[in-house]
């Protein structure tokens, strides 16, 4: 999934890669692979799953990781999942935070997570919205695509 174009915003395509049991009960290792579409690089500083039913707490990069323009790469997270099968969880997130061009910024991607009947939790990105941190005052906020 990846947000509209915009020559003022970092342009990111964000895909579920695969998912796998953890060290123990209900601890999985989520991957996406996260594309730097745009012509400038982008640096993830942190990544937080804020959903209880989906959820990893906030995390820094050490050392942050710079994508190139045109780069990609794969982003592993540990994520608790403890659902039934058949279990639906709407609105999880991936948040991330970025720099682009020295600014700050976090790019939001929804998820829709189902439990497989062997409880793997399989995750599909919805949305991705790229916003500068504290957008919530400022006009242009940068809306993804829906597909």
């Amino acid at each position: 999934m990846t947000q509209r174009q915009n020559a003022s915003s970092p342009r990111l395509l964000i895909e579920p890669a695969s998912c796998r049991a953890g060290a123990t009960h209900g601890q999985w290792l989520a991957v996406w692979r996260v594309h730097n579409l745009g012509q400038e690089p982008v640096v993830l500083l942190s990544t937080w799953l804020p959903h209880d039913k989906f959820a990893n707490p906030l995390q820094g990069m050490d050392p942050p990781l710079r994508l190139a323009p045109g780069g990609s790469t794969l982003l592993e997270l540990p994520v608790a999942c403890n659902e039934l099968p058949g279990s639906v969880v709407e609105n999880a997130f991936v948040i991330l935070r970025l720099l682009w061009l020295e600014q700050p910024w976090r790019a939001f991607v929804r998820l829709r997570v189902t439990v497989d009947n062997a409880r793997t939790p399989q995750y599909s990105c919805e949305s991705v919205t790229v916003h500068p941190v504290g957008f919530s005052g400022q006009a242009g906020a940068h809306q993804a695509s829906r597909g």
